[in-house]
């Protein structure tokens, strides 16, 4: 790669800026800024040095040409022809790679005369602590306010208003009924012990054991109030959480794996419901004794009470600090508890390749590090807590020392009763049963709102396939699609289609083909609306796509995939899923016309025969054509084929054949086929190349090209079943 260096060129005033783009690679790959002008004539590439700005190189607009990114290690480059020789125009880390990515679409739209998109594409930062933010949110992980999350935790509890003020009555009744006791004690000793009041001595007992039955009655009472809360609040969440996963694009899922995301449904809201049950119900009892323990002690002896009260704030500011570290250490363990869900749900899902391959012994050692690295994240929190335990314990020790000093030498000075005394050692002893039950609370209180997070990430992620607010409803339509100079990348910073422009009349049937890679499918998923286009648009009988009612769209939509997806349970119920209310006579009829019938017959239940995981208990042919069952009961006028009969016998593949024949009439058909013979009674076939129309026209007219895509993919393809069929005869 070389660049093309000029004398620099001072900006012409003759000319216009168009766009800049800022890097933070110099030319030679160090850190350093540097900088791409483009105008409407030129382009120009500058570098940051300490005396200022140098021009390092400068070309003319139109001499460029196939600009586009190139992948570098953790770094990406914008390059171009020019005059024969690739040069390059700027250099990035993947921090900025956004930006740069960004600058391609600009660049190469100006290269072809079209007016440049307007394109999102700066660096998206905290503003509090500038660490980049993640793709699919606005909030920072580092500097996301906990009490926040806590309070919006509590958000699912509004509906059971009346349930939380039950409970905090029995908080603060059991919280008056476990302080009595002491106060109790000190009667029995002052009054009758030491005073002689013999008659006082069975009231008093009996009411410490009507303190200790009304304590107890609380805790059950209590106990099942939060139960009953914390199964409500929960199912709300992962309803909430379940209909949030349905609503989001294949995008989001295109970024995570299964296994984090089951992750997040059944541990992280499982953590929410253990402190929803354990941790806030405790949490909420203990803050009451802090405050009312030290209330009582004042009130008796303030002198003694601040004495013995000092070590508390010392305790409360360990606790903070250790409620921080912690909620580091959770978020870690999450982290490896989500891969470690992974790695699991990719291993069994894999299984039959592992074993194909004699893969176990290698499996088993990738799951046996993820496993470490959970268990080593559990240790550190373990371990923390388990050192931070004494220390507290030992800490709160002191006002029993202080208390037995002081409170000893003013009972001998006649200052204070032994009742009061007593009564003072028993609350102190109390204070430090909520102190250490804080720090425990706190771990609690660690994994619950780091899985709350998790959860309400996801929660907060975007909706990017959505009804617009000026949605067209459109019940029945024509099947008329038109592509308008659309782009799409999966990823922002890499673009797969590059202006798209296609126009299918309604009932048309359009064969798509080309090399693997090449754009197809990608095509077929913005049609689906799976994805939207980052540029251009897409029409339905003249409505663009994005504004169609999409509970519409979808109902009037049919696909037949390569890998044909069966749902665990009956052959019926596959059969009807896109029509549920569906009479098991439609469902006999769709599954006839699709040569399906015969064989669902064989089986000893019939249409109730169980297909198991994923349809495992079926071949792939009789998956395929129970998929074309229920395109043809979904009565779709708009049906998409995906390798419809790829990966199966000719006697099969015939079969399969007669069933879209009769699915495809009066349907606009958009069929992706690598066997290009099954495309022939296409009305036309689009021939995609490197993410761009290459050629468009019937069987025999591209046939009649020469040097065309579609002829020699068909040469190709003539000759491998030549050497297929040479194989067979040799045998």
């Amino acid at each position: 790669m070389a660049d093309v260096l000029e004398e620099p060129t001072p900006l012409s005033e003759s000319e216009s800026t168009r766009f800049v783009t800022e890097a933070d690679l110099r030319h030679d790959g160090a850190l350093g800024l540097s900088r791409l002008l483009v105008t409407d004539k030129r382009v120009y590439r500058y570098q940051t040095t300490p005396l200022g700005e140098d021009l390092l190189a400068s070309y003319d607009l139109a001499g460029l040409k196939n600009a586009r990114l190139e992948d570098l290690v953790d770094a990406n480059s914008l390059v171009a022809e020019y005059e024969g020789v690739t040069v390059e125009l700027i250099r990035t880390t993947s921090k900025r790679s956004l930006q740069v990515a960004g600058a391609e679409k600009r660049l190469k739209a100006l290269i072809e005369g079209k007016e440049m998109p307007e394109i999102e594409d700066n660096v998206r930062v905290c503003p509090r602590c500038s660490r980049p933010l993640p793709e699919h949110s606005d909030v920072c992980e580092g500097c996301v306010n906990r009490g926040q999350t806590l309070l919006r935790l509590f958000q699912y509890a509004k509906p059971y208003k009346g349930r939380l003020l039950w409970g905090t009555i029995l908080t603060l009744g059991g919280t008056a009924l476990e302080l009595a006791p002491p106060k109790l004690t000190q009667y029995l000793v002052d009054d009758v012990l030491q005073q002689g009041h013999a008659s006082l001595l069975v009231p008093l007992v009996l009411g410490l054991v009507a303190m200790r039955l009304g304590v107890m009655g609380v805790q059950v009472a209590r106990g099942r109030n939060v139960a009953y809360l914390g199964m409500k609040i929960t199912v709300g969440i992962r309803g909430t959480l379940f209909e949030k996963l349905q609503s989001l694009s294949l995008n989001f899922y295109d970024k995570r794996n299964v296994g984090s995301i089951m992750s997040r449904m059944t541990n992280d809201t499982g953590a929410l419901y253990d402190v929803l049950v354990d941790g806030i119900p405790v949490l909420l009892n203990q803050a009451c004794m802090l405050i009312g323990i030290p209330t009582a002690l004042l009130i008796m002896n303030w002198h003694i009470a601040i004495c013995a009260l000092v070590p508390v704030p010392f305790v409360l500011v360990a606790v903070r600090w250790f409620r921080r570290k912690m909620m580091r250490v959770w978020s870690r363990f999450w982290h490896h508890w989500s891969r470690l869900g992974g790695t699991l749900n990719g291993i069994l899902q894999g299984t039959r390749v592992v074993k194909a391959f004699h893969g176990e012994k290698r499996e088993v050692n990738r799951f046996e590090r993820r496993i470490t690295d959970l268990a080593r994240t559990g240790y550190v929190a373990e371990s923390a807590w388990s050192t931070f335990f004494p220390v507290v314990v030992f800490t709160m020790s002191i006002s029993t020392f202080v208390v037995w000093w002081i409170g000893g030498r003013s009972v001998l000075a006649g200052e204070m009763t032994l009742g009061q005394l007593m009564a003072f050692i028993a609350w102190i002893a109390m204070l430090q049963q909520p102190l250490m039950m804080l720090q425990r609370i706190i771990d609690w209180s660690s994994r619950a709102l780091t899985a709350a997070e998790r959860v309400f990430e996801v929660m907060d992620t975007p909706v990017d396939i959505q009804d617009a607010p000026d949605a067209v409803a459109m019940p029945k339509i024509a099947g008329a699609v038109t592509f308008k100079d659309v782009h799409f990348g999966y990823d922002k910073a890499r673009e797969v289609l590059h202006g798209i422009d296609l126009d299918v009349k309604a009932g048309e049937m359009i064969g798509l083909v080309g090399p693997s890679g090449a754009g197809k499918s990608t095509i077929i998923n913005l049609l689906m609306r799976f994805y939207d286009p980052t540029q251009g648009h897409i029409t339905l009988d003249g409505v663009d796509l994005t504004k169609v009612s999409i509970e519409d769209f979808r109902r009037q939509v049919g696909v037949v995939l390569q890998e044909s997806y069966l749902f665990p349970g009956s052959i019926k119920d596959n059969i009807a899923y896109g029509r549920p209310e569906a009479t098991l006579e439609e469902v006999i009829g769709a599954a006839k016309a699709a040569n399906a019938h015969d064989f669902i017959v064989s089986f000893p239940d019939g249409y109730d025969s169980y297909v198991g995981e994923r349809g495992q208990r079926l071949s792939g042919g009789e998956r395929q054509r129970i998929a074309i069952a229920r395109a043809i009961l979904h009565n779709p006028k708009i049906l998409v084929l995906d390798e419809a009969t790829a990966s199966v016998d000719t006697e099969t593949e015939r079969m399969i054949q007669e069933a879209l024949e009769r699915l495809i009439d009066g349907r606009t058909v958009f069929a992706i086929a690598h066997r290009l013979s099954t495309l022939r009674n296409a009305d036309r076939l689009v021939v995609i190349d490197d993410g761009k129309i290459a050629e468009v026209g019937t069987h025999e007219e591209l046939l009649a090209m020469e040097d065309g895509i579609y002829k020699k993919l068909v040469e190709m393809q003539q000759e491998v079943n030549k050497l297929r069929e040479n194989f067979i005869a040799a045998e």
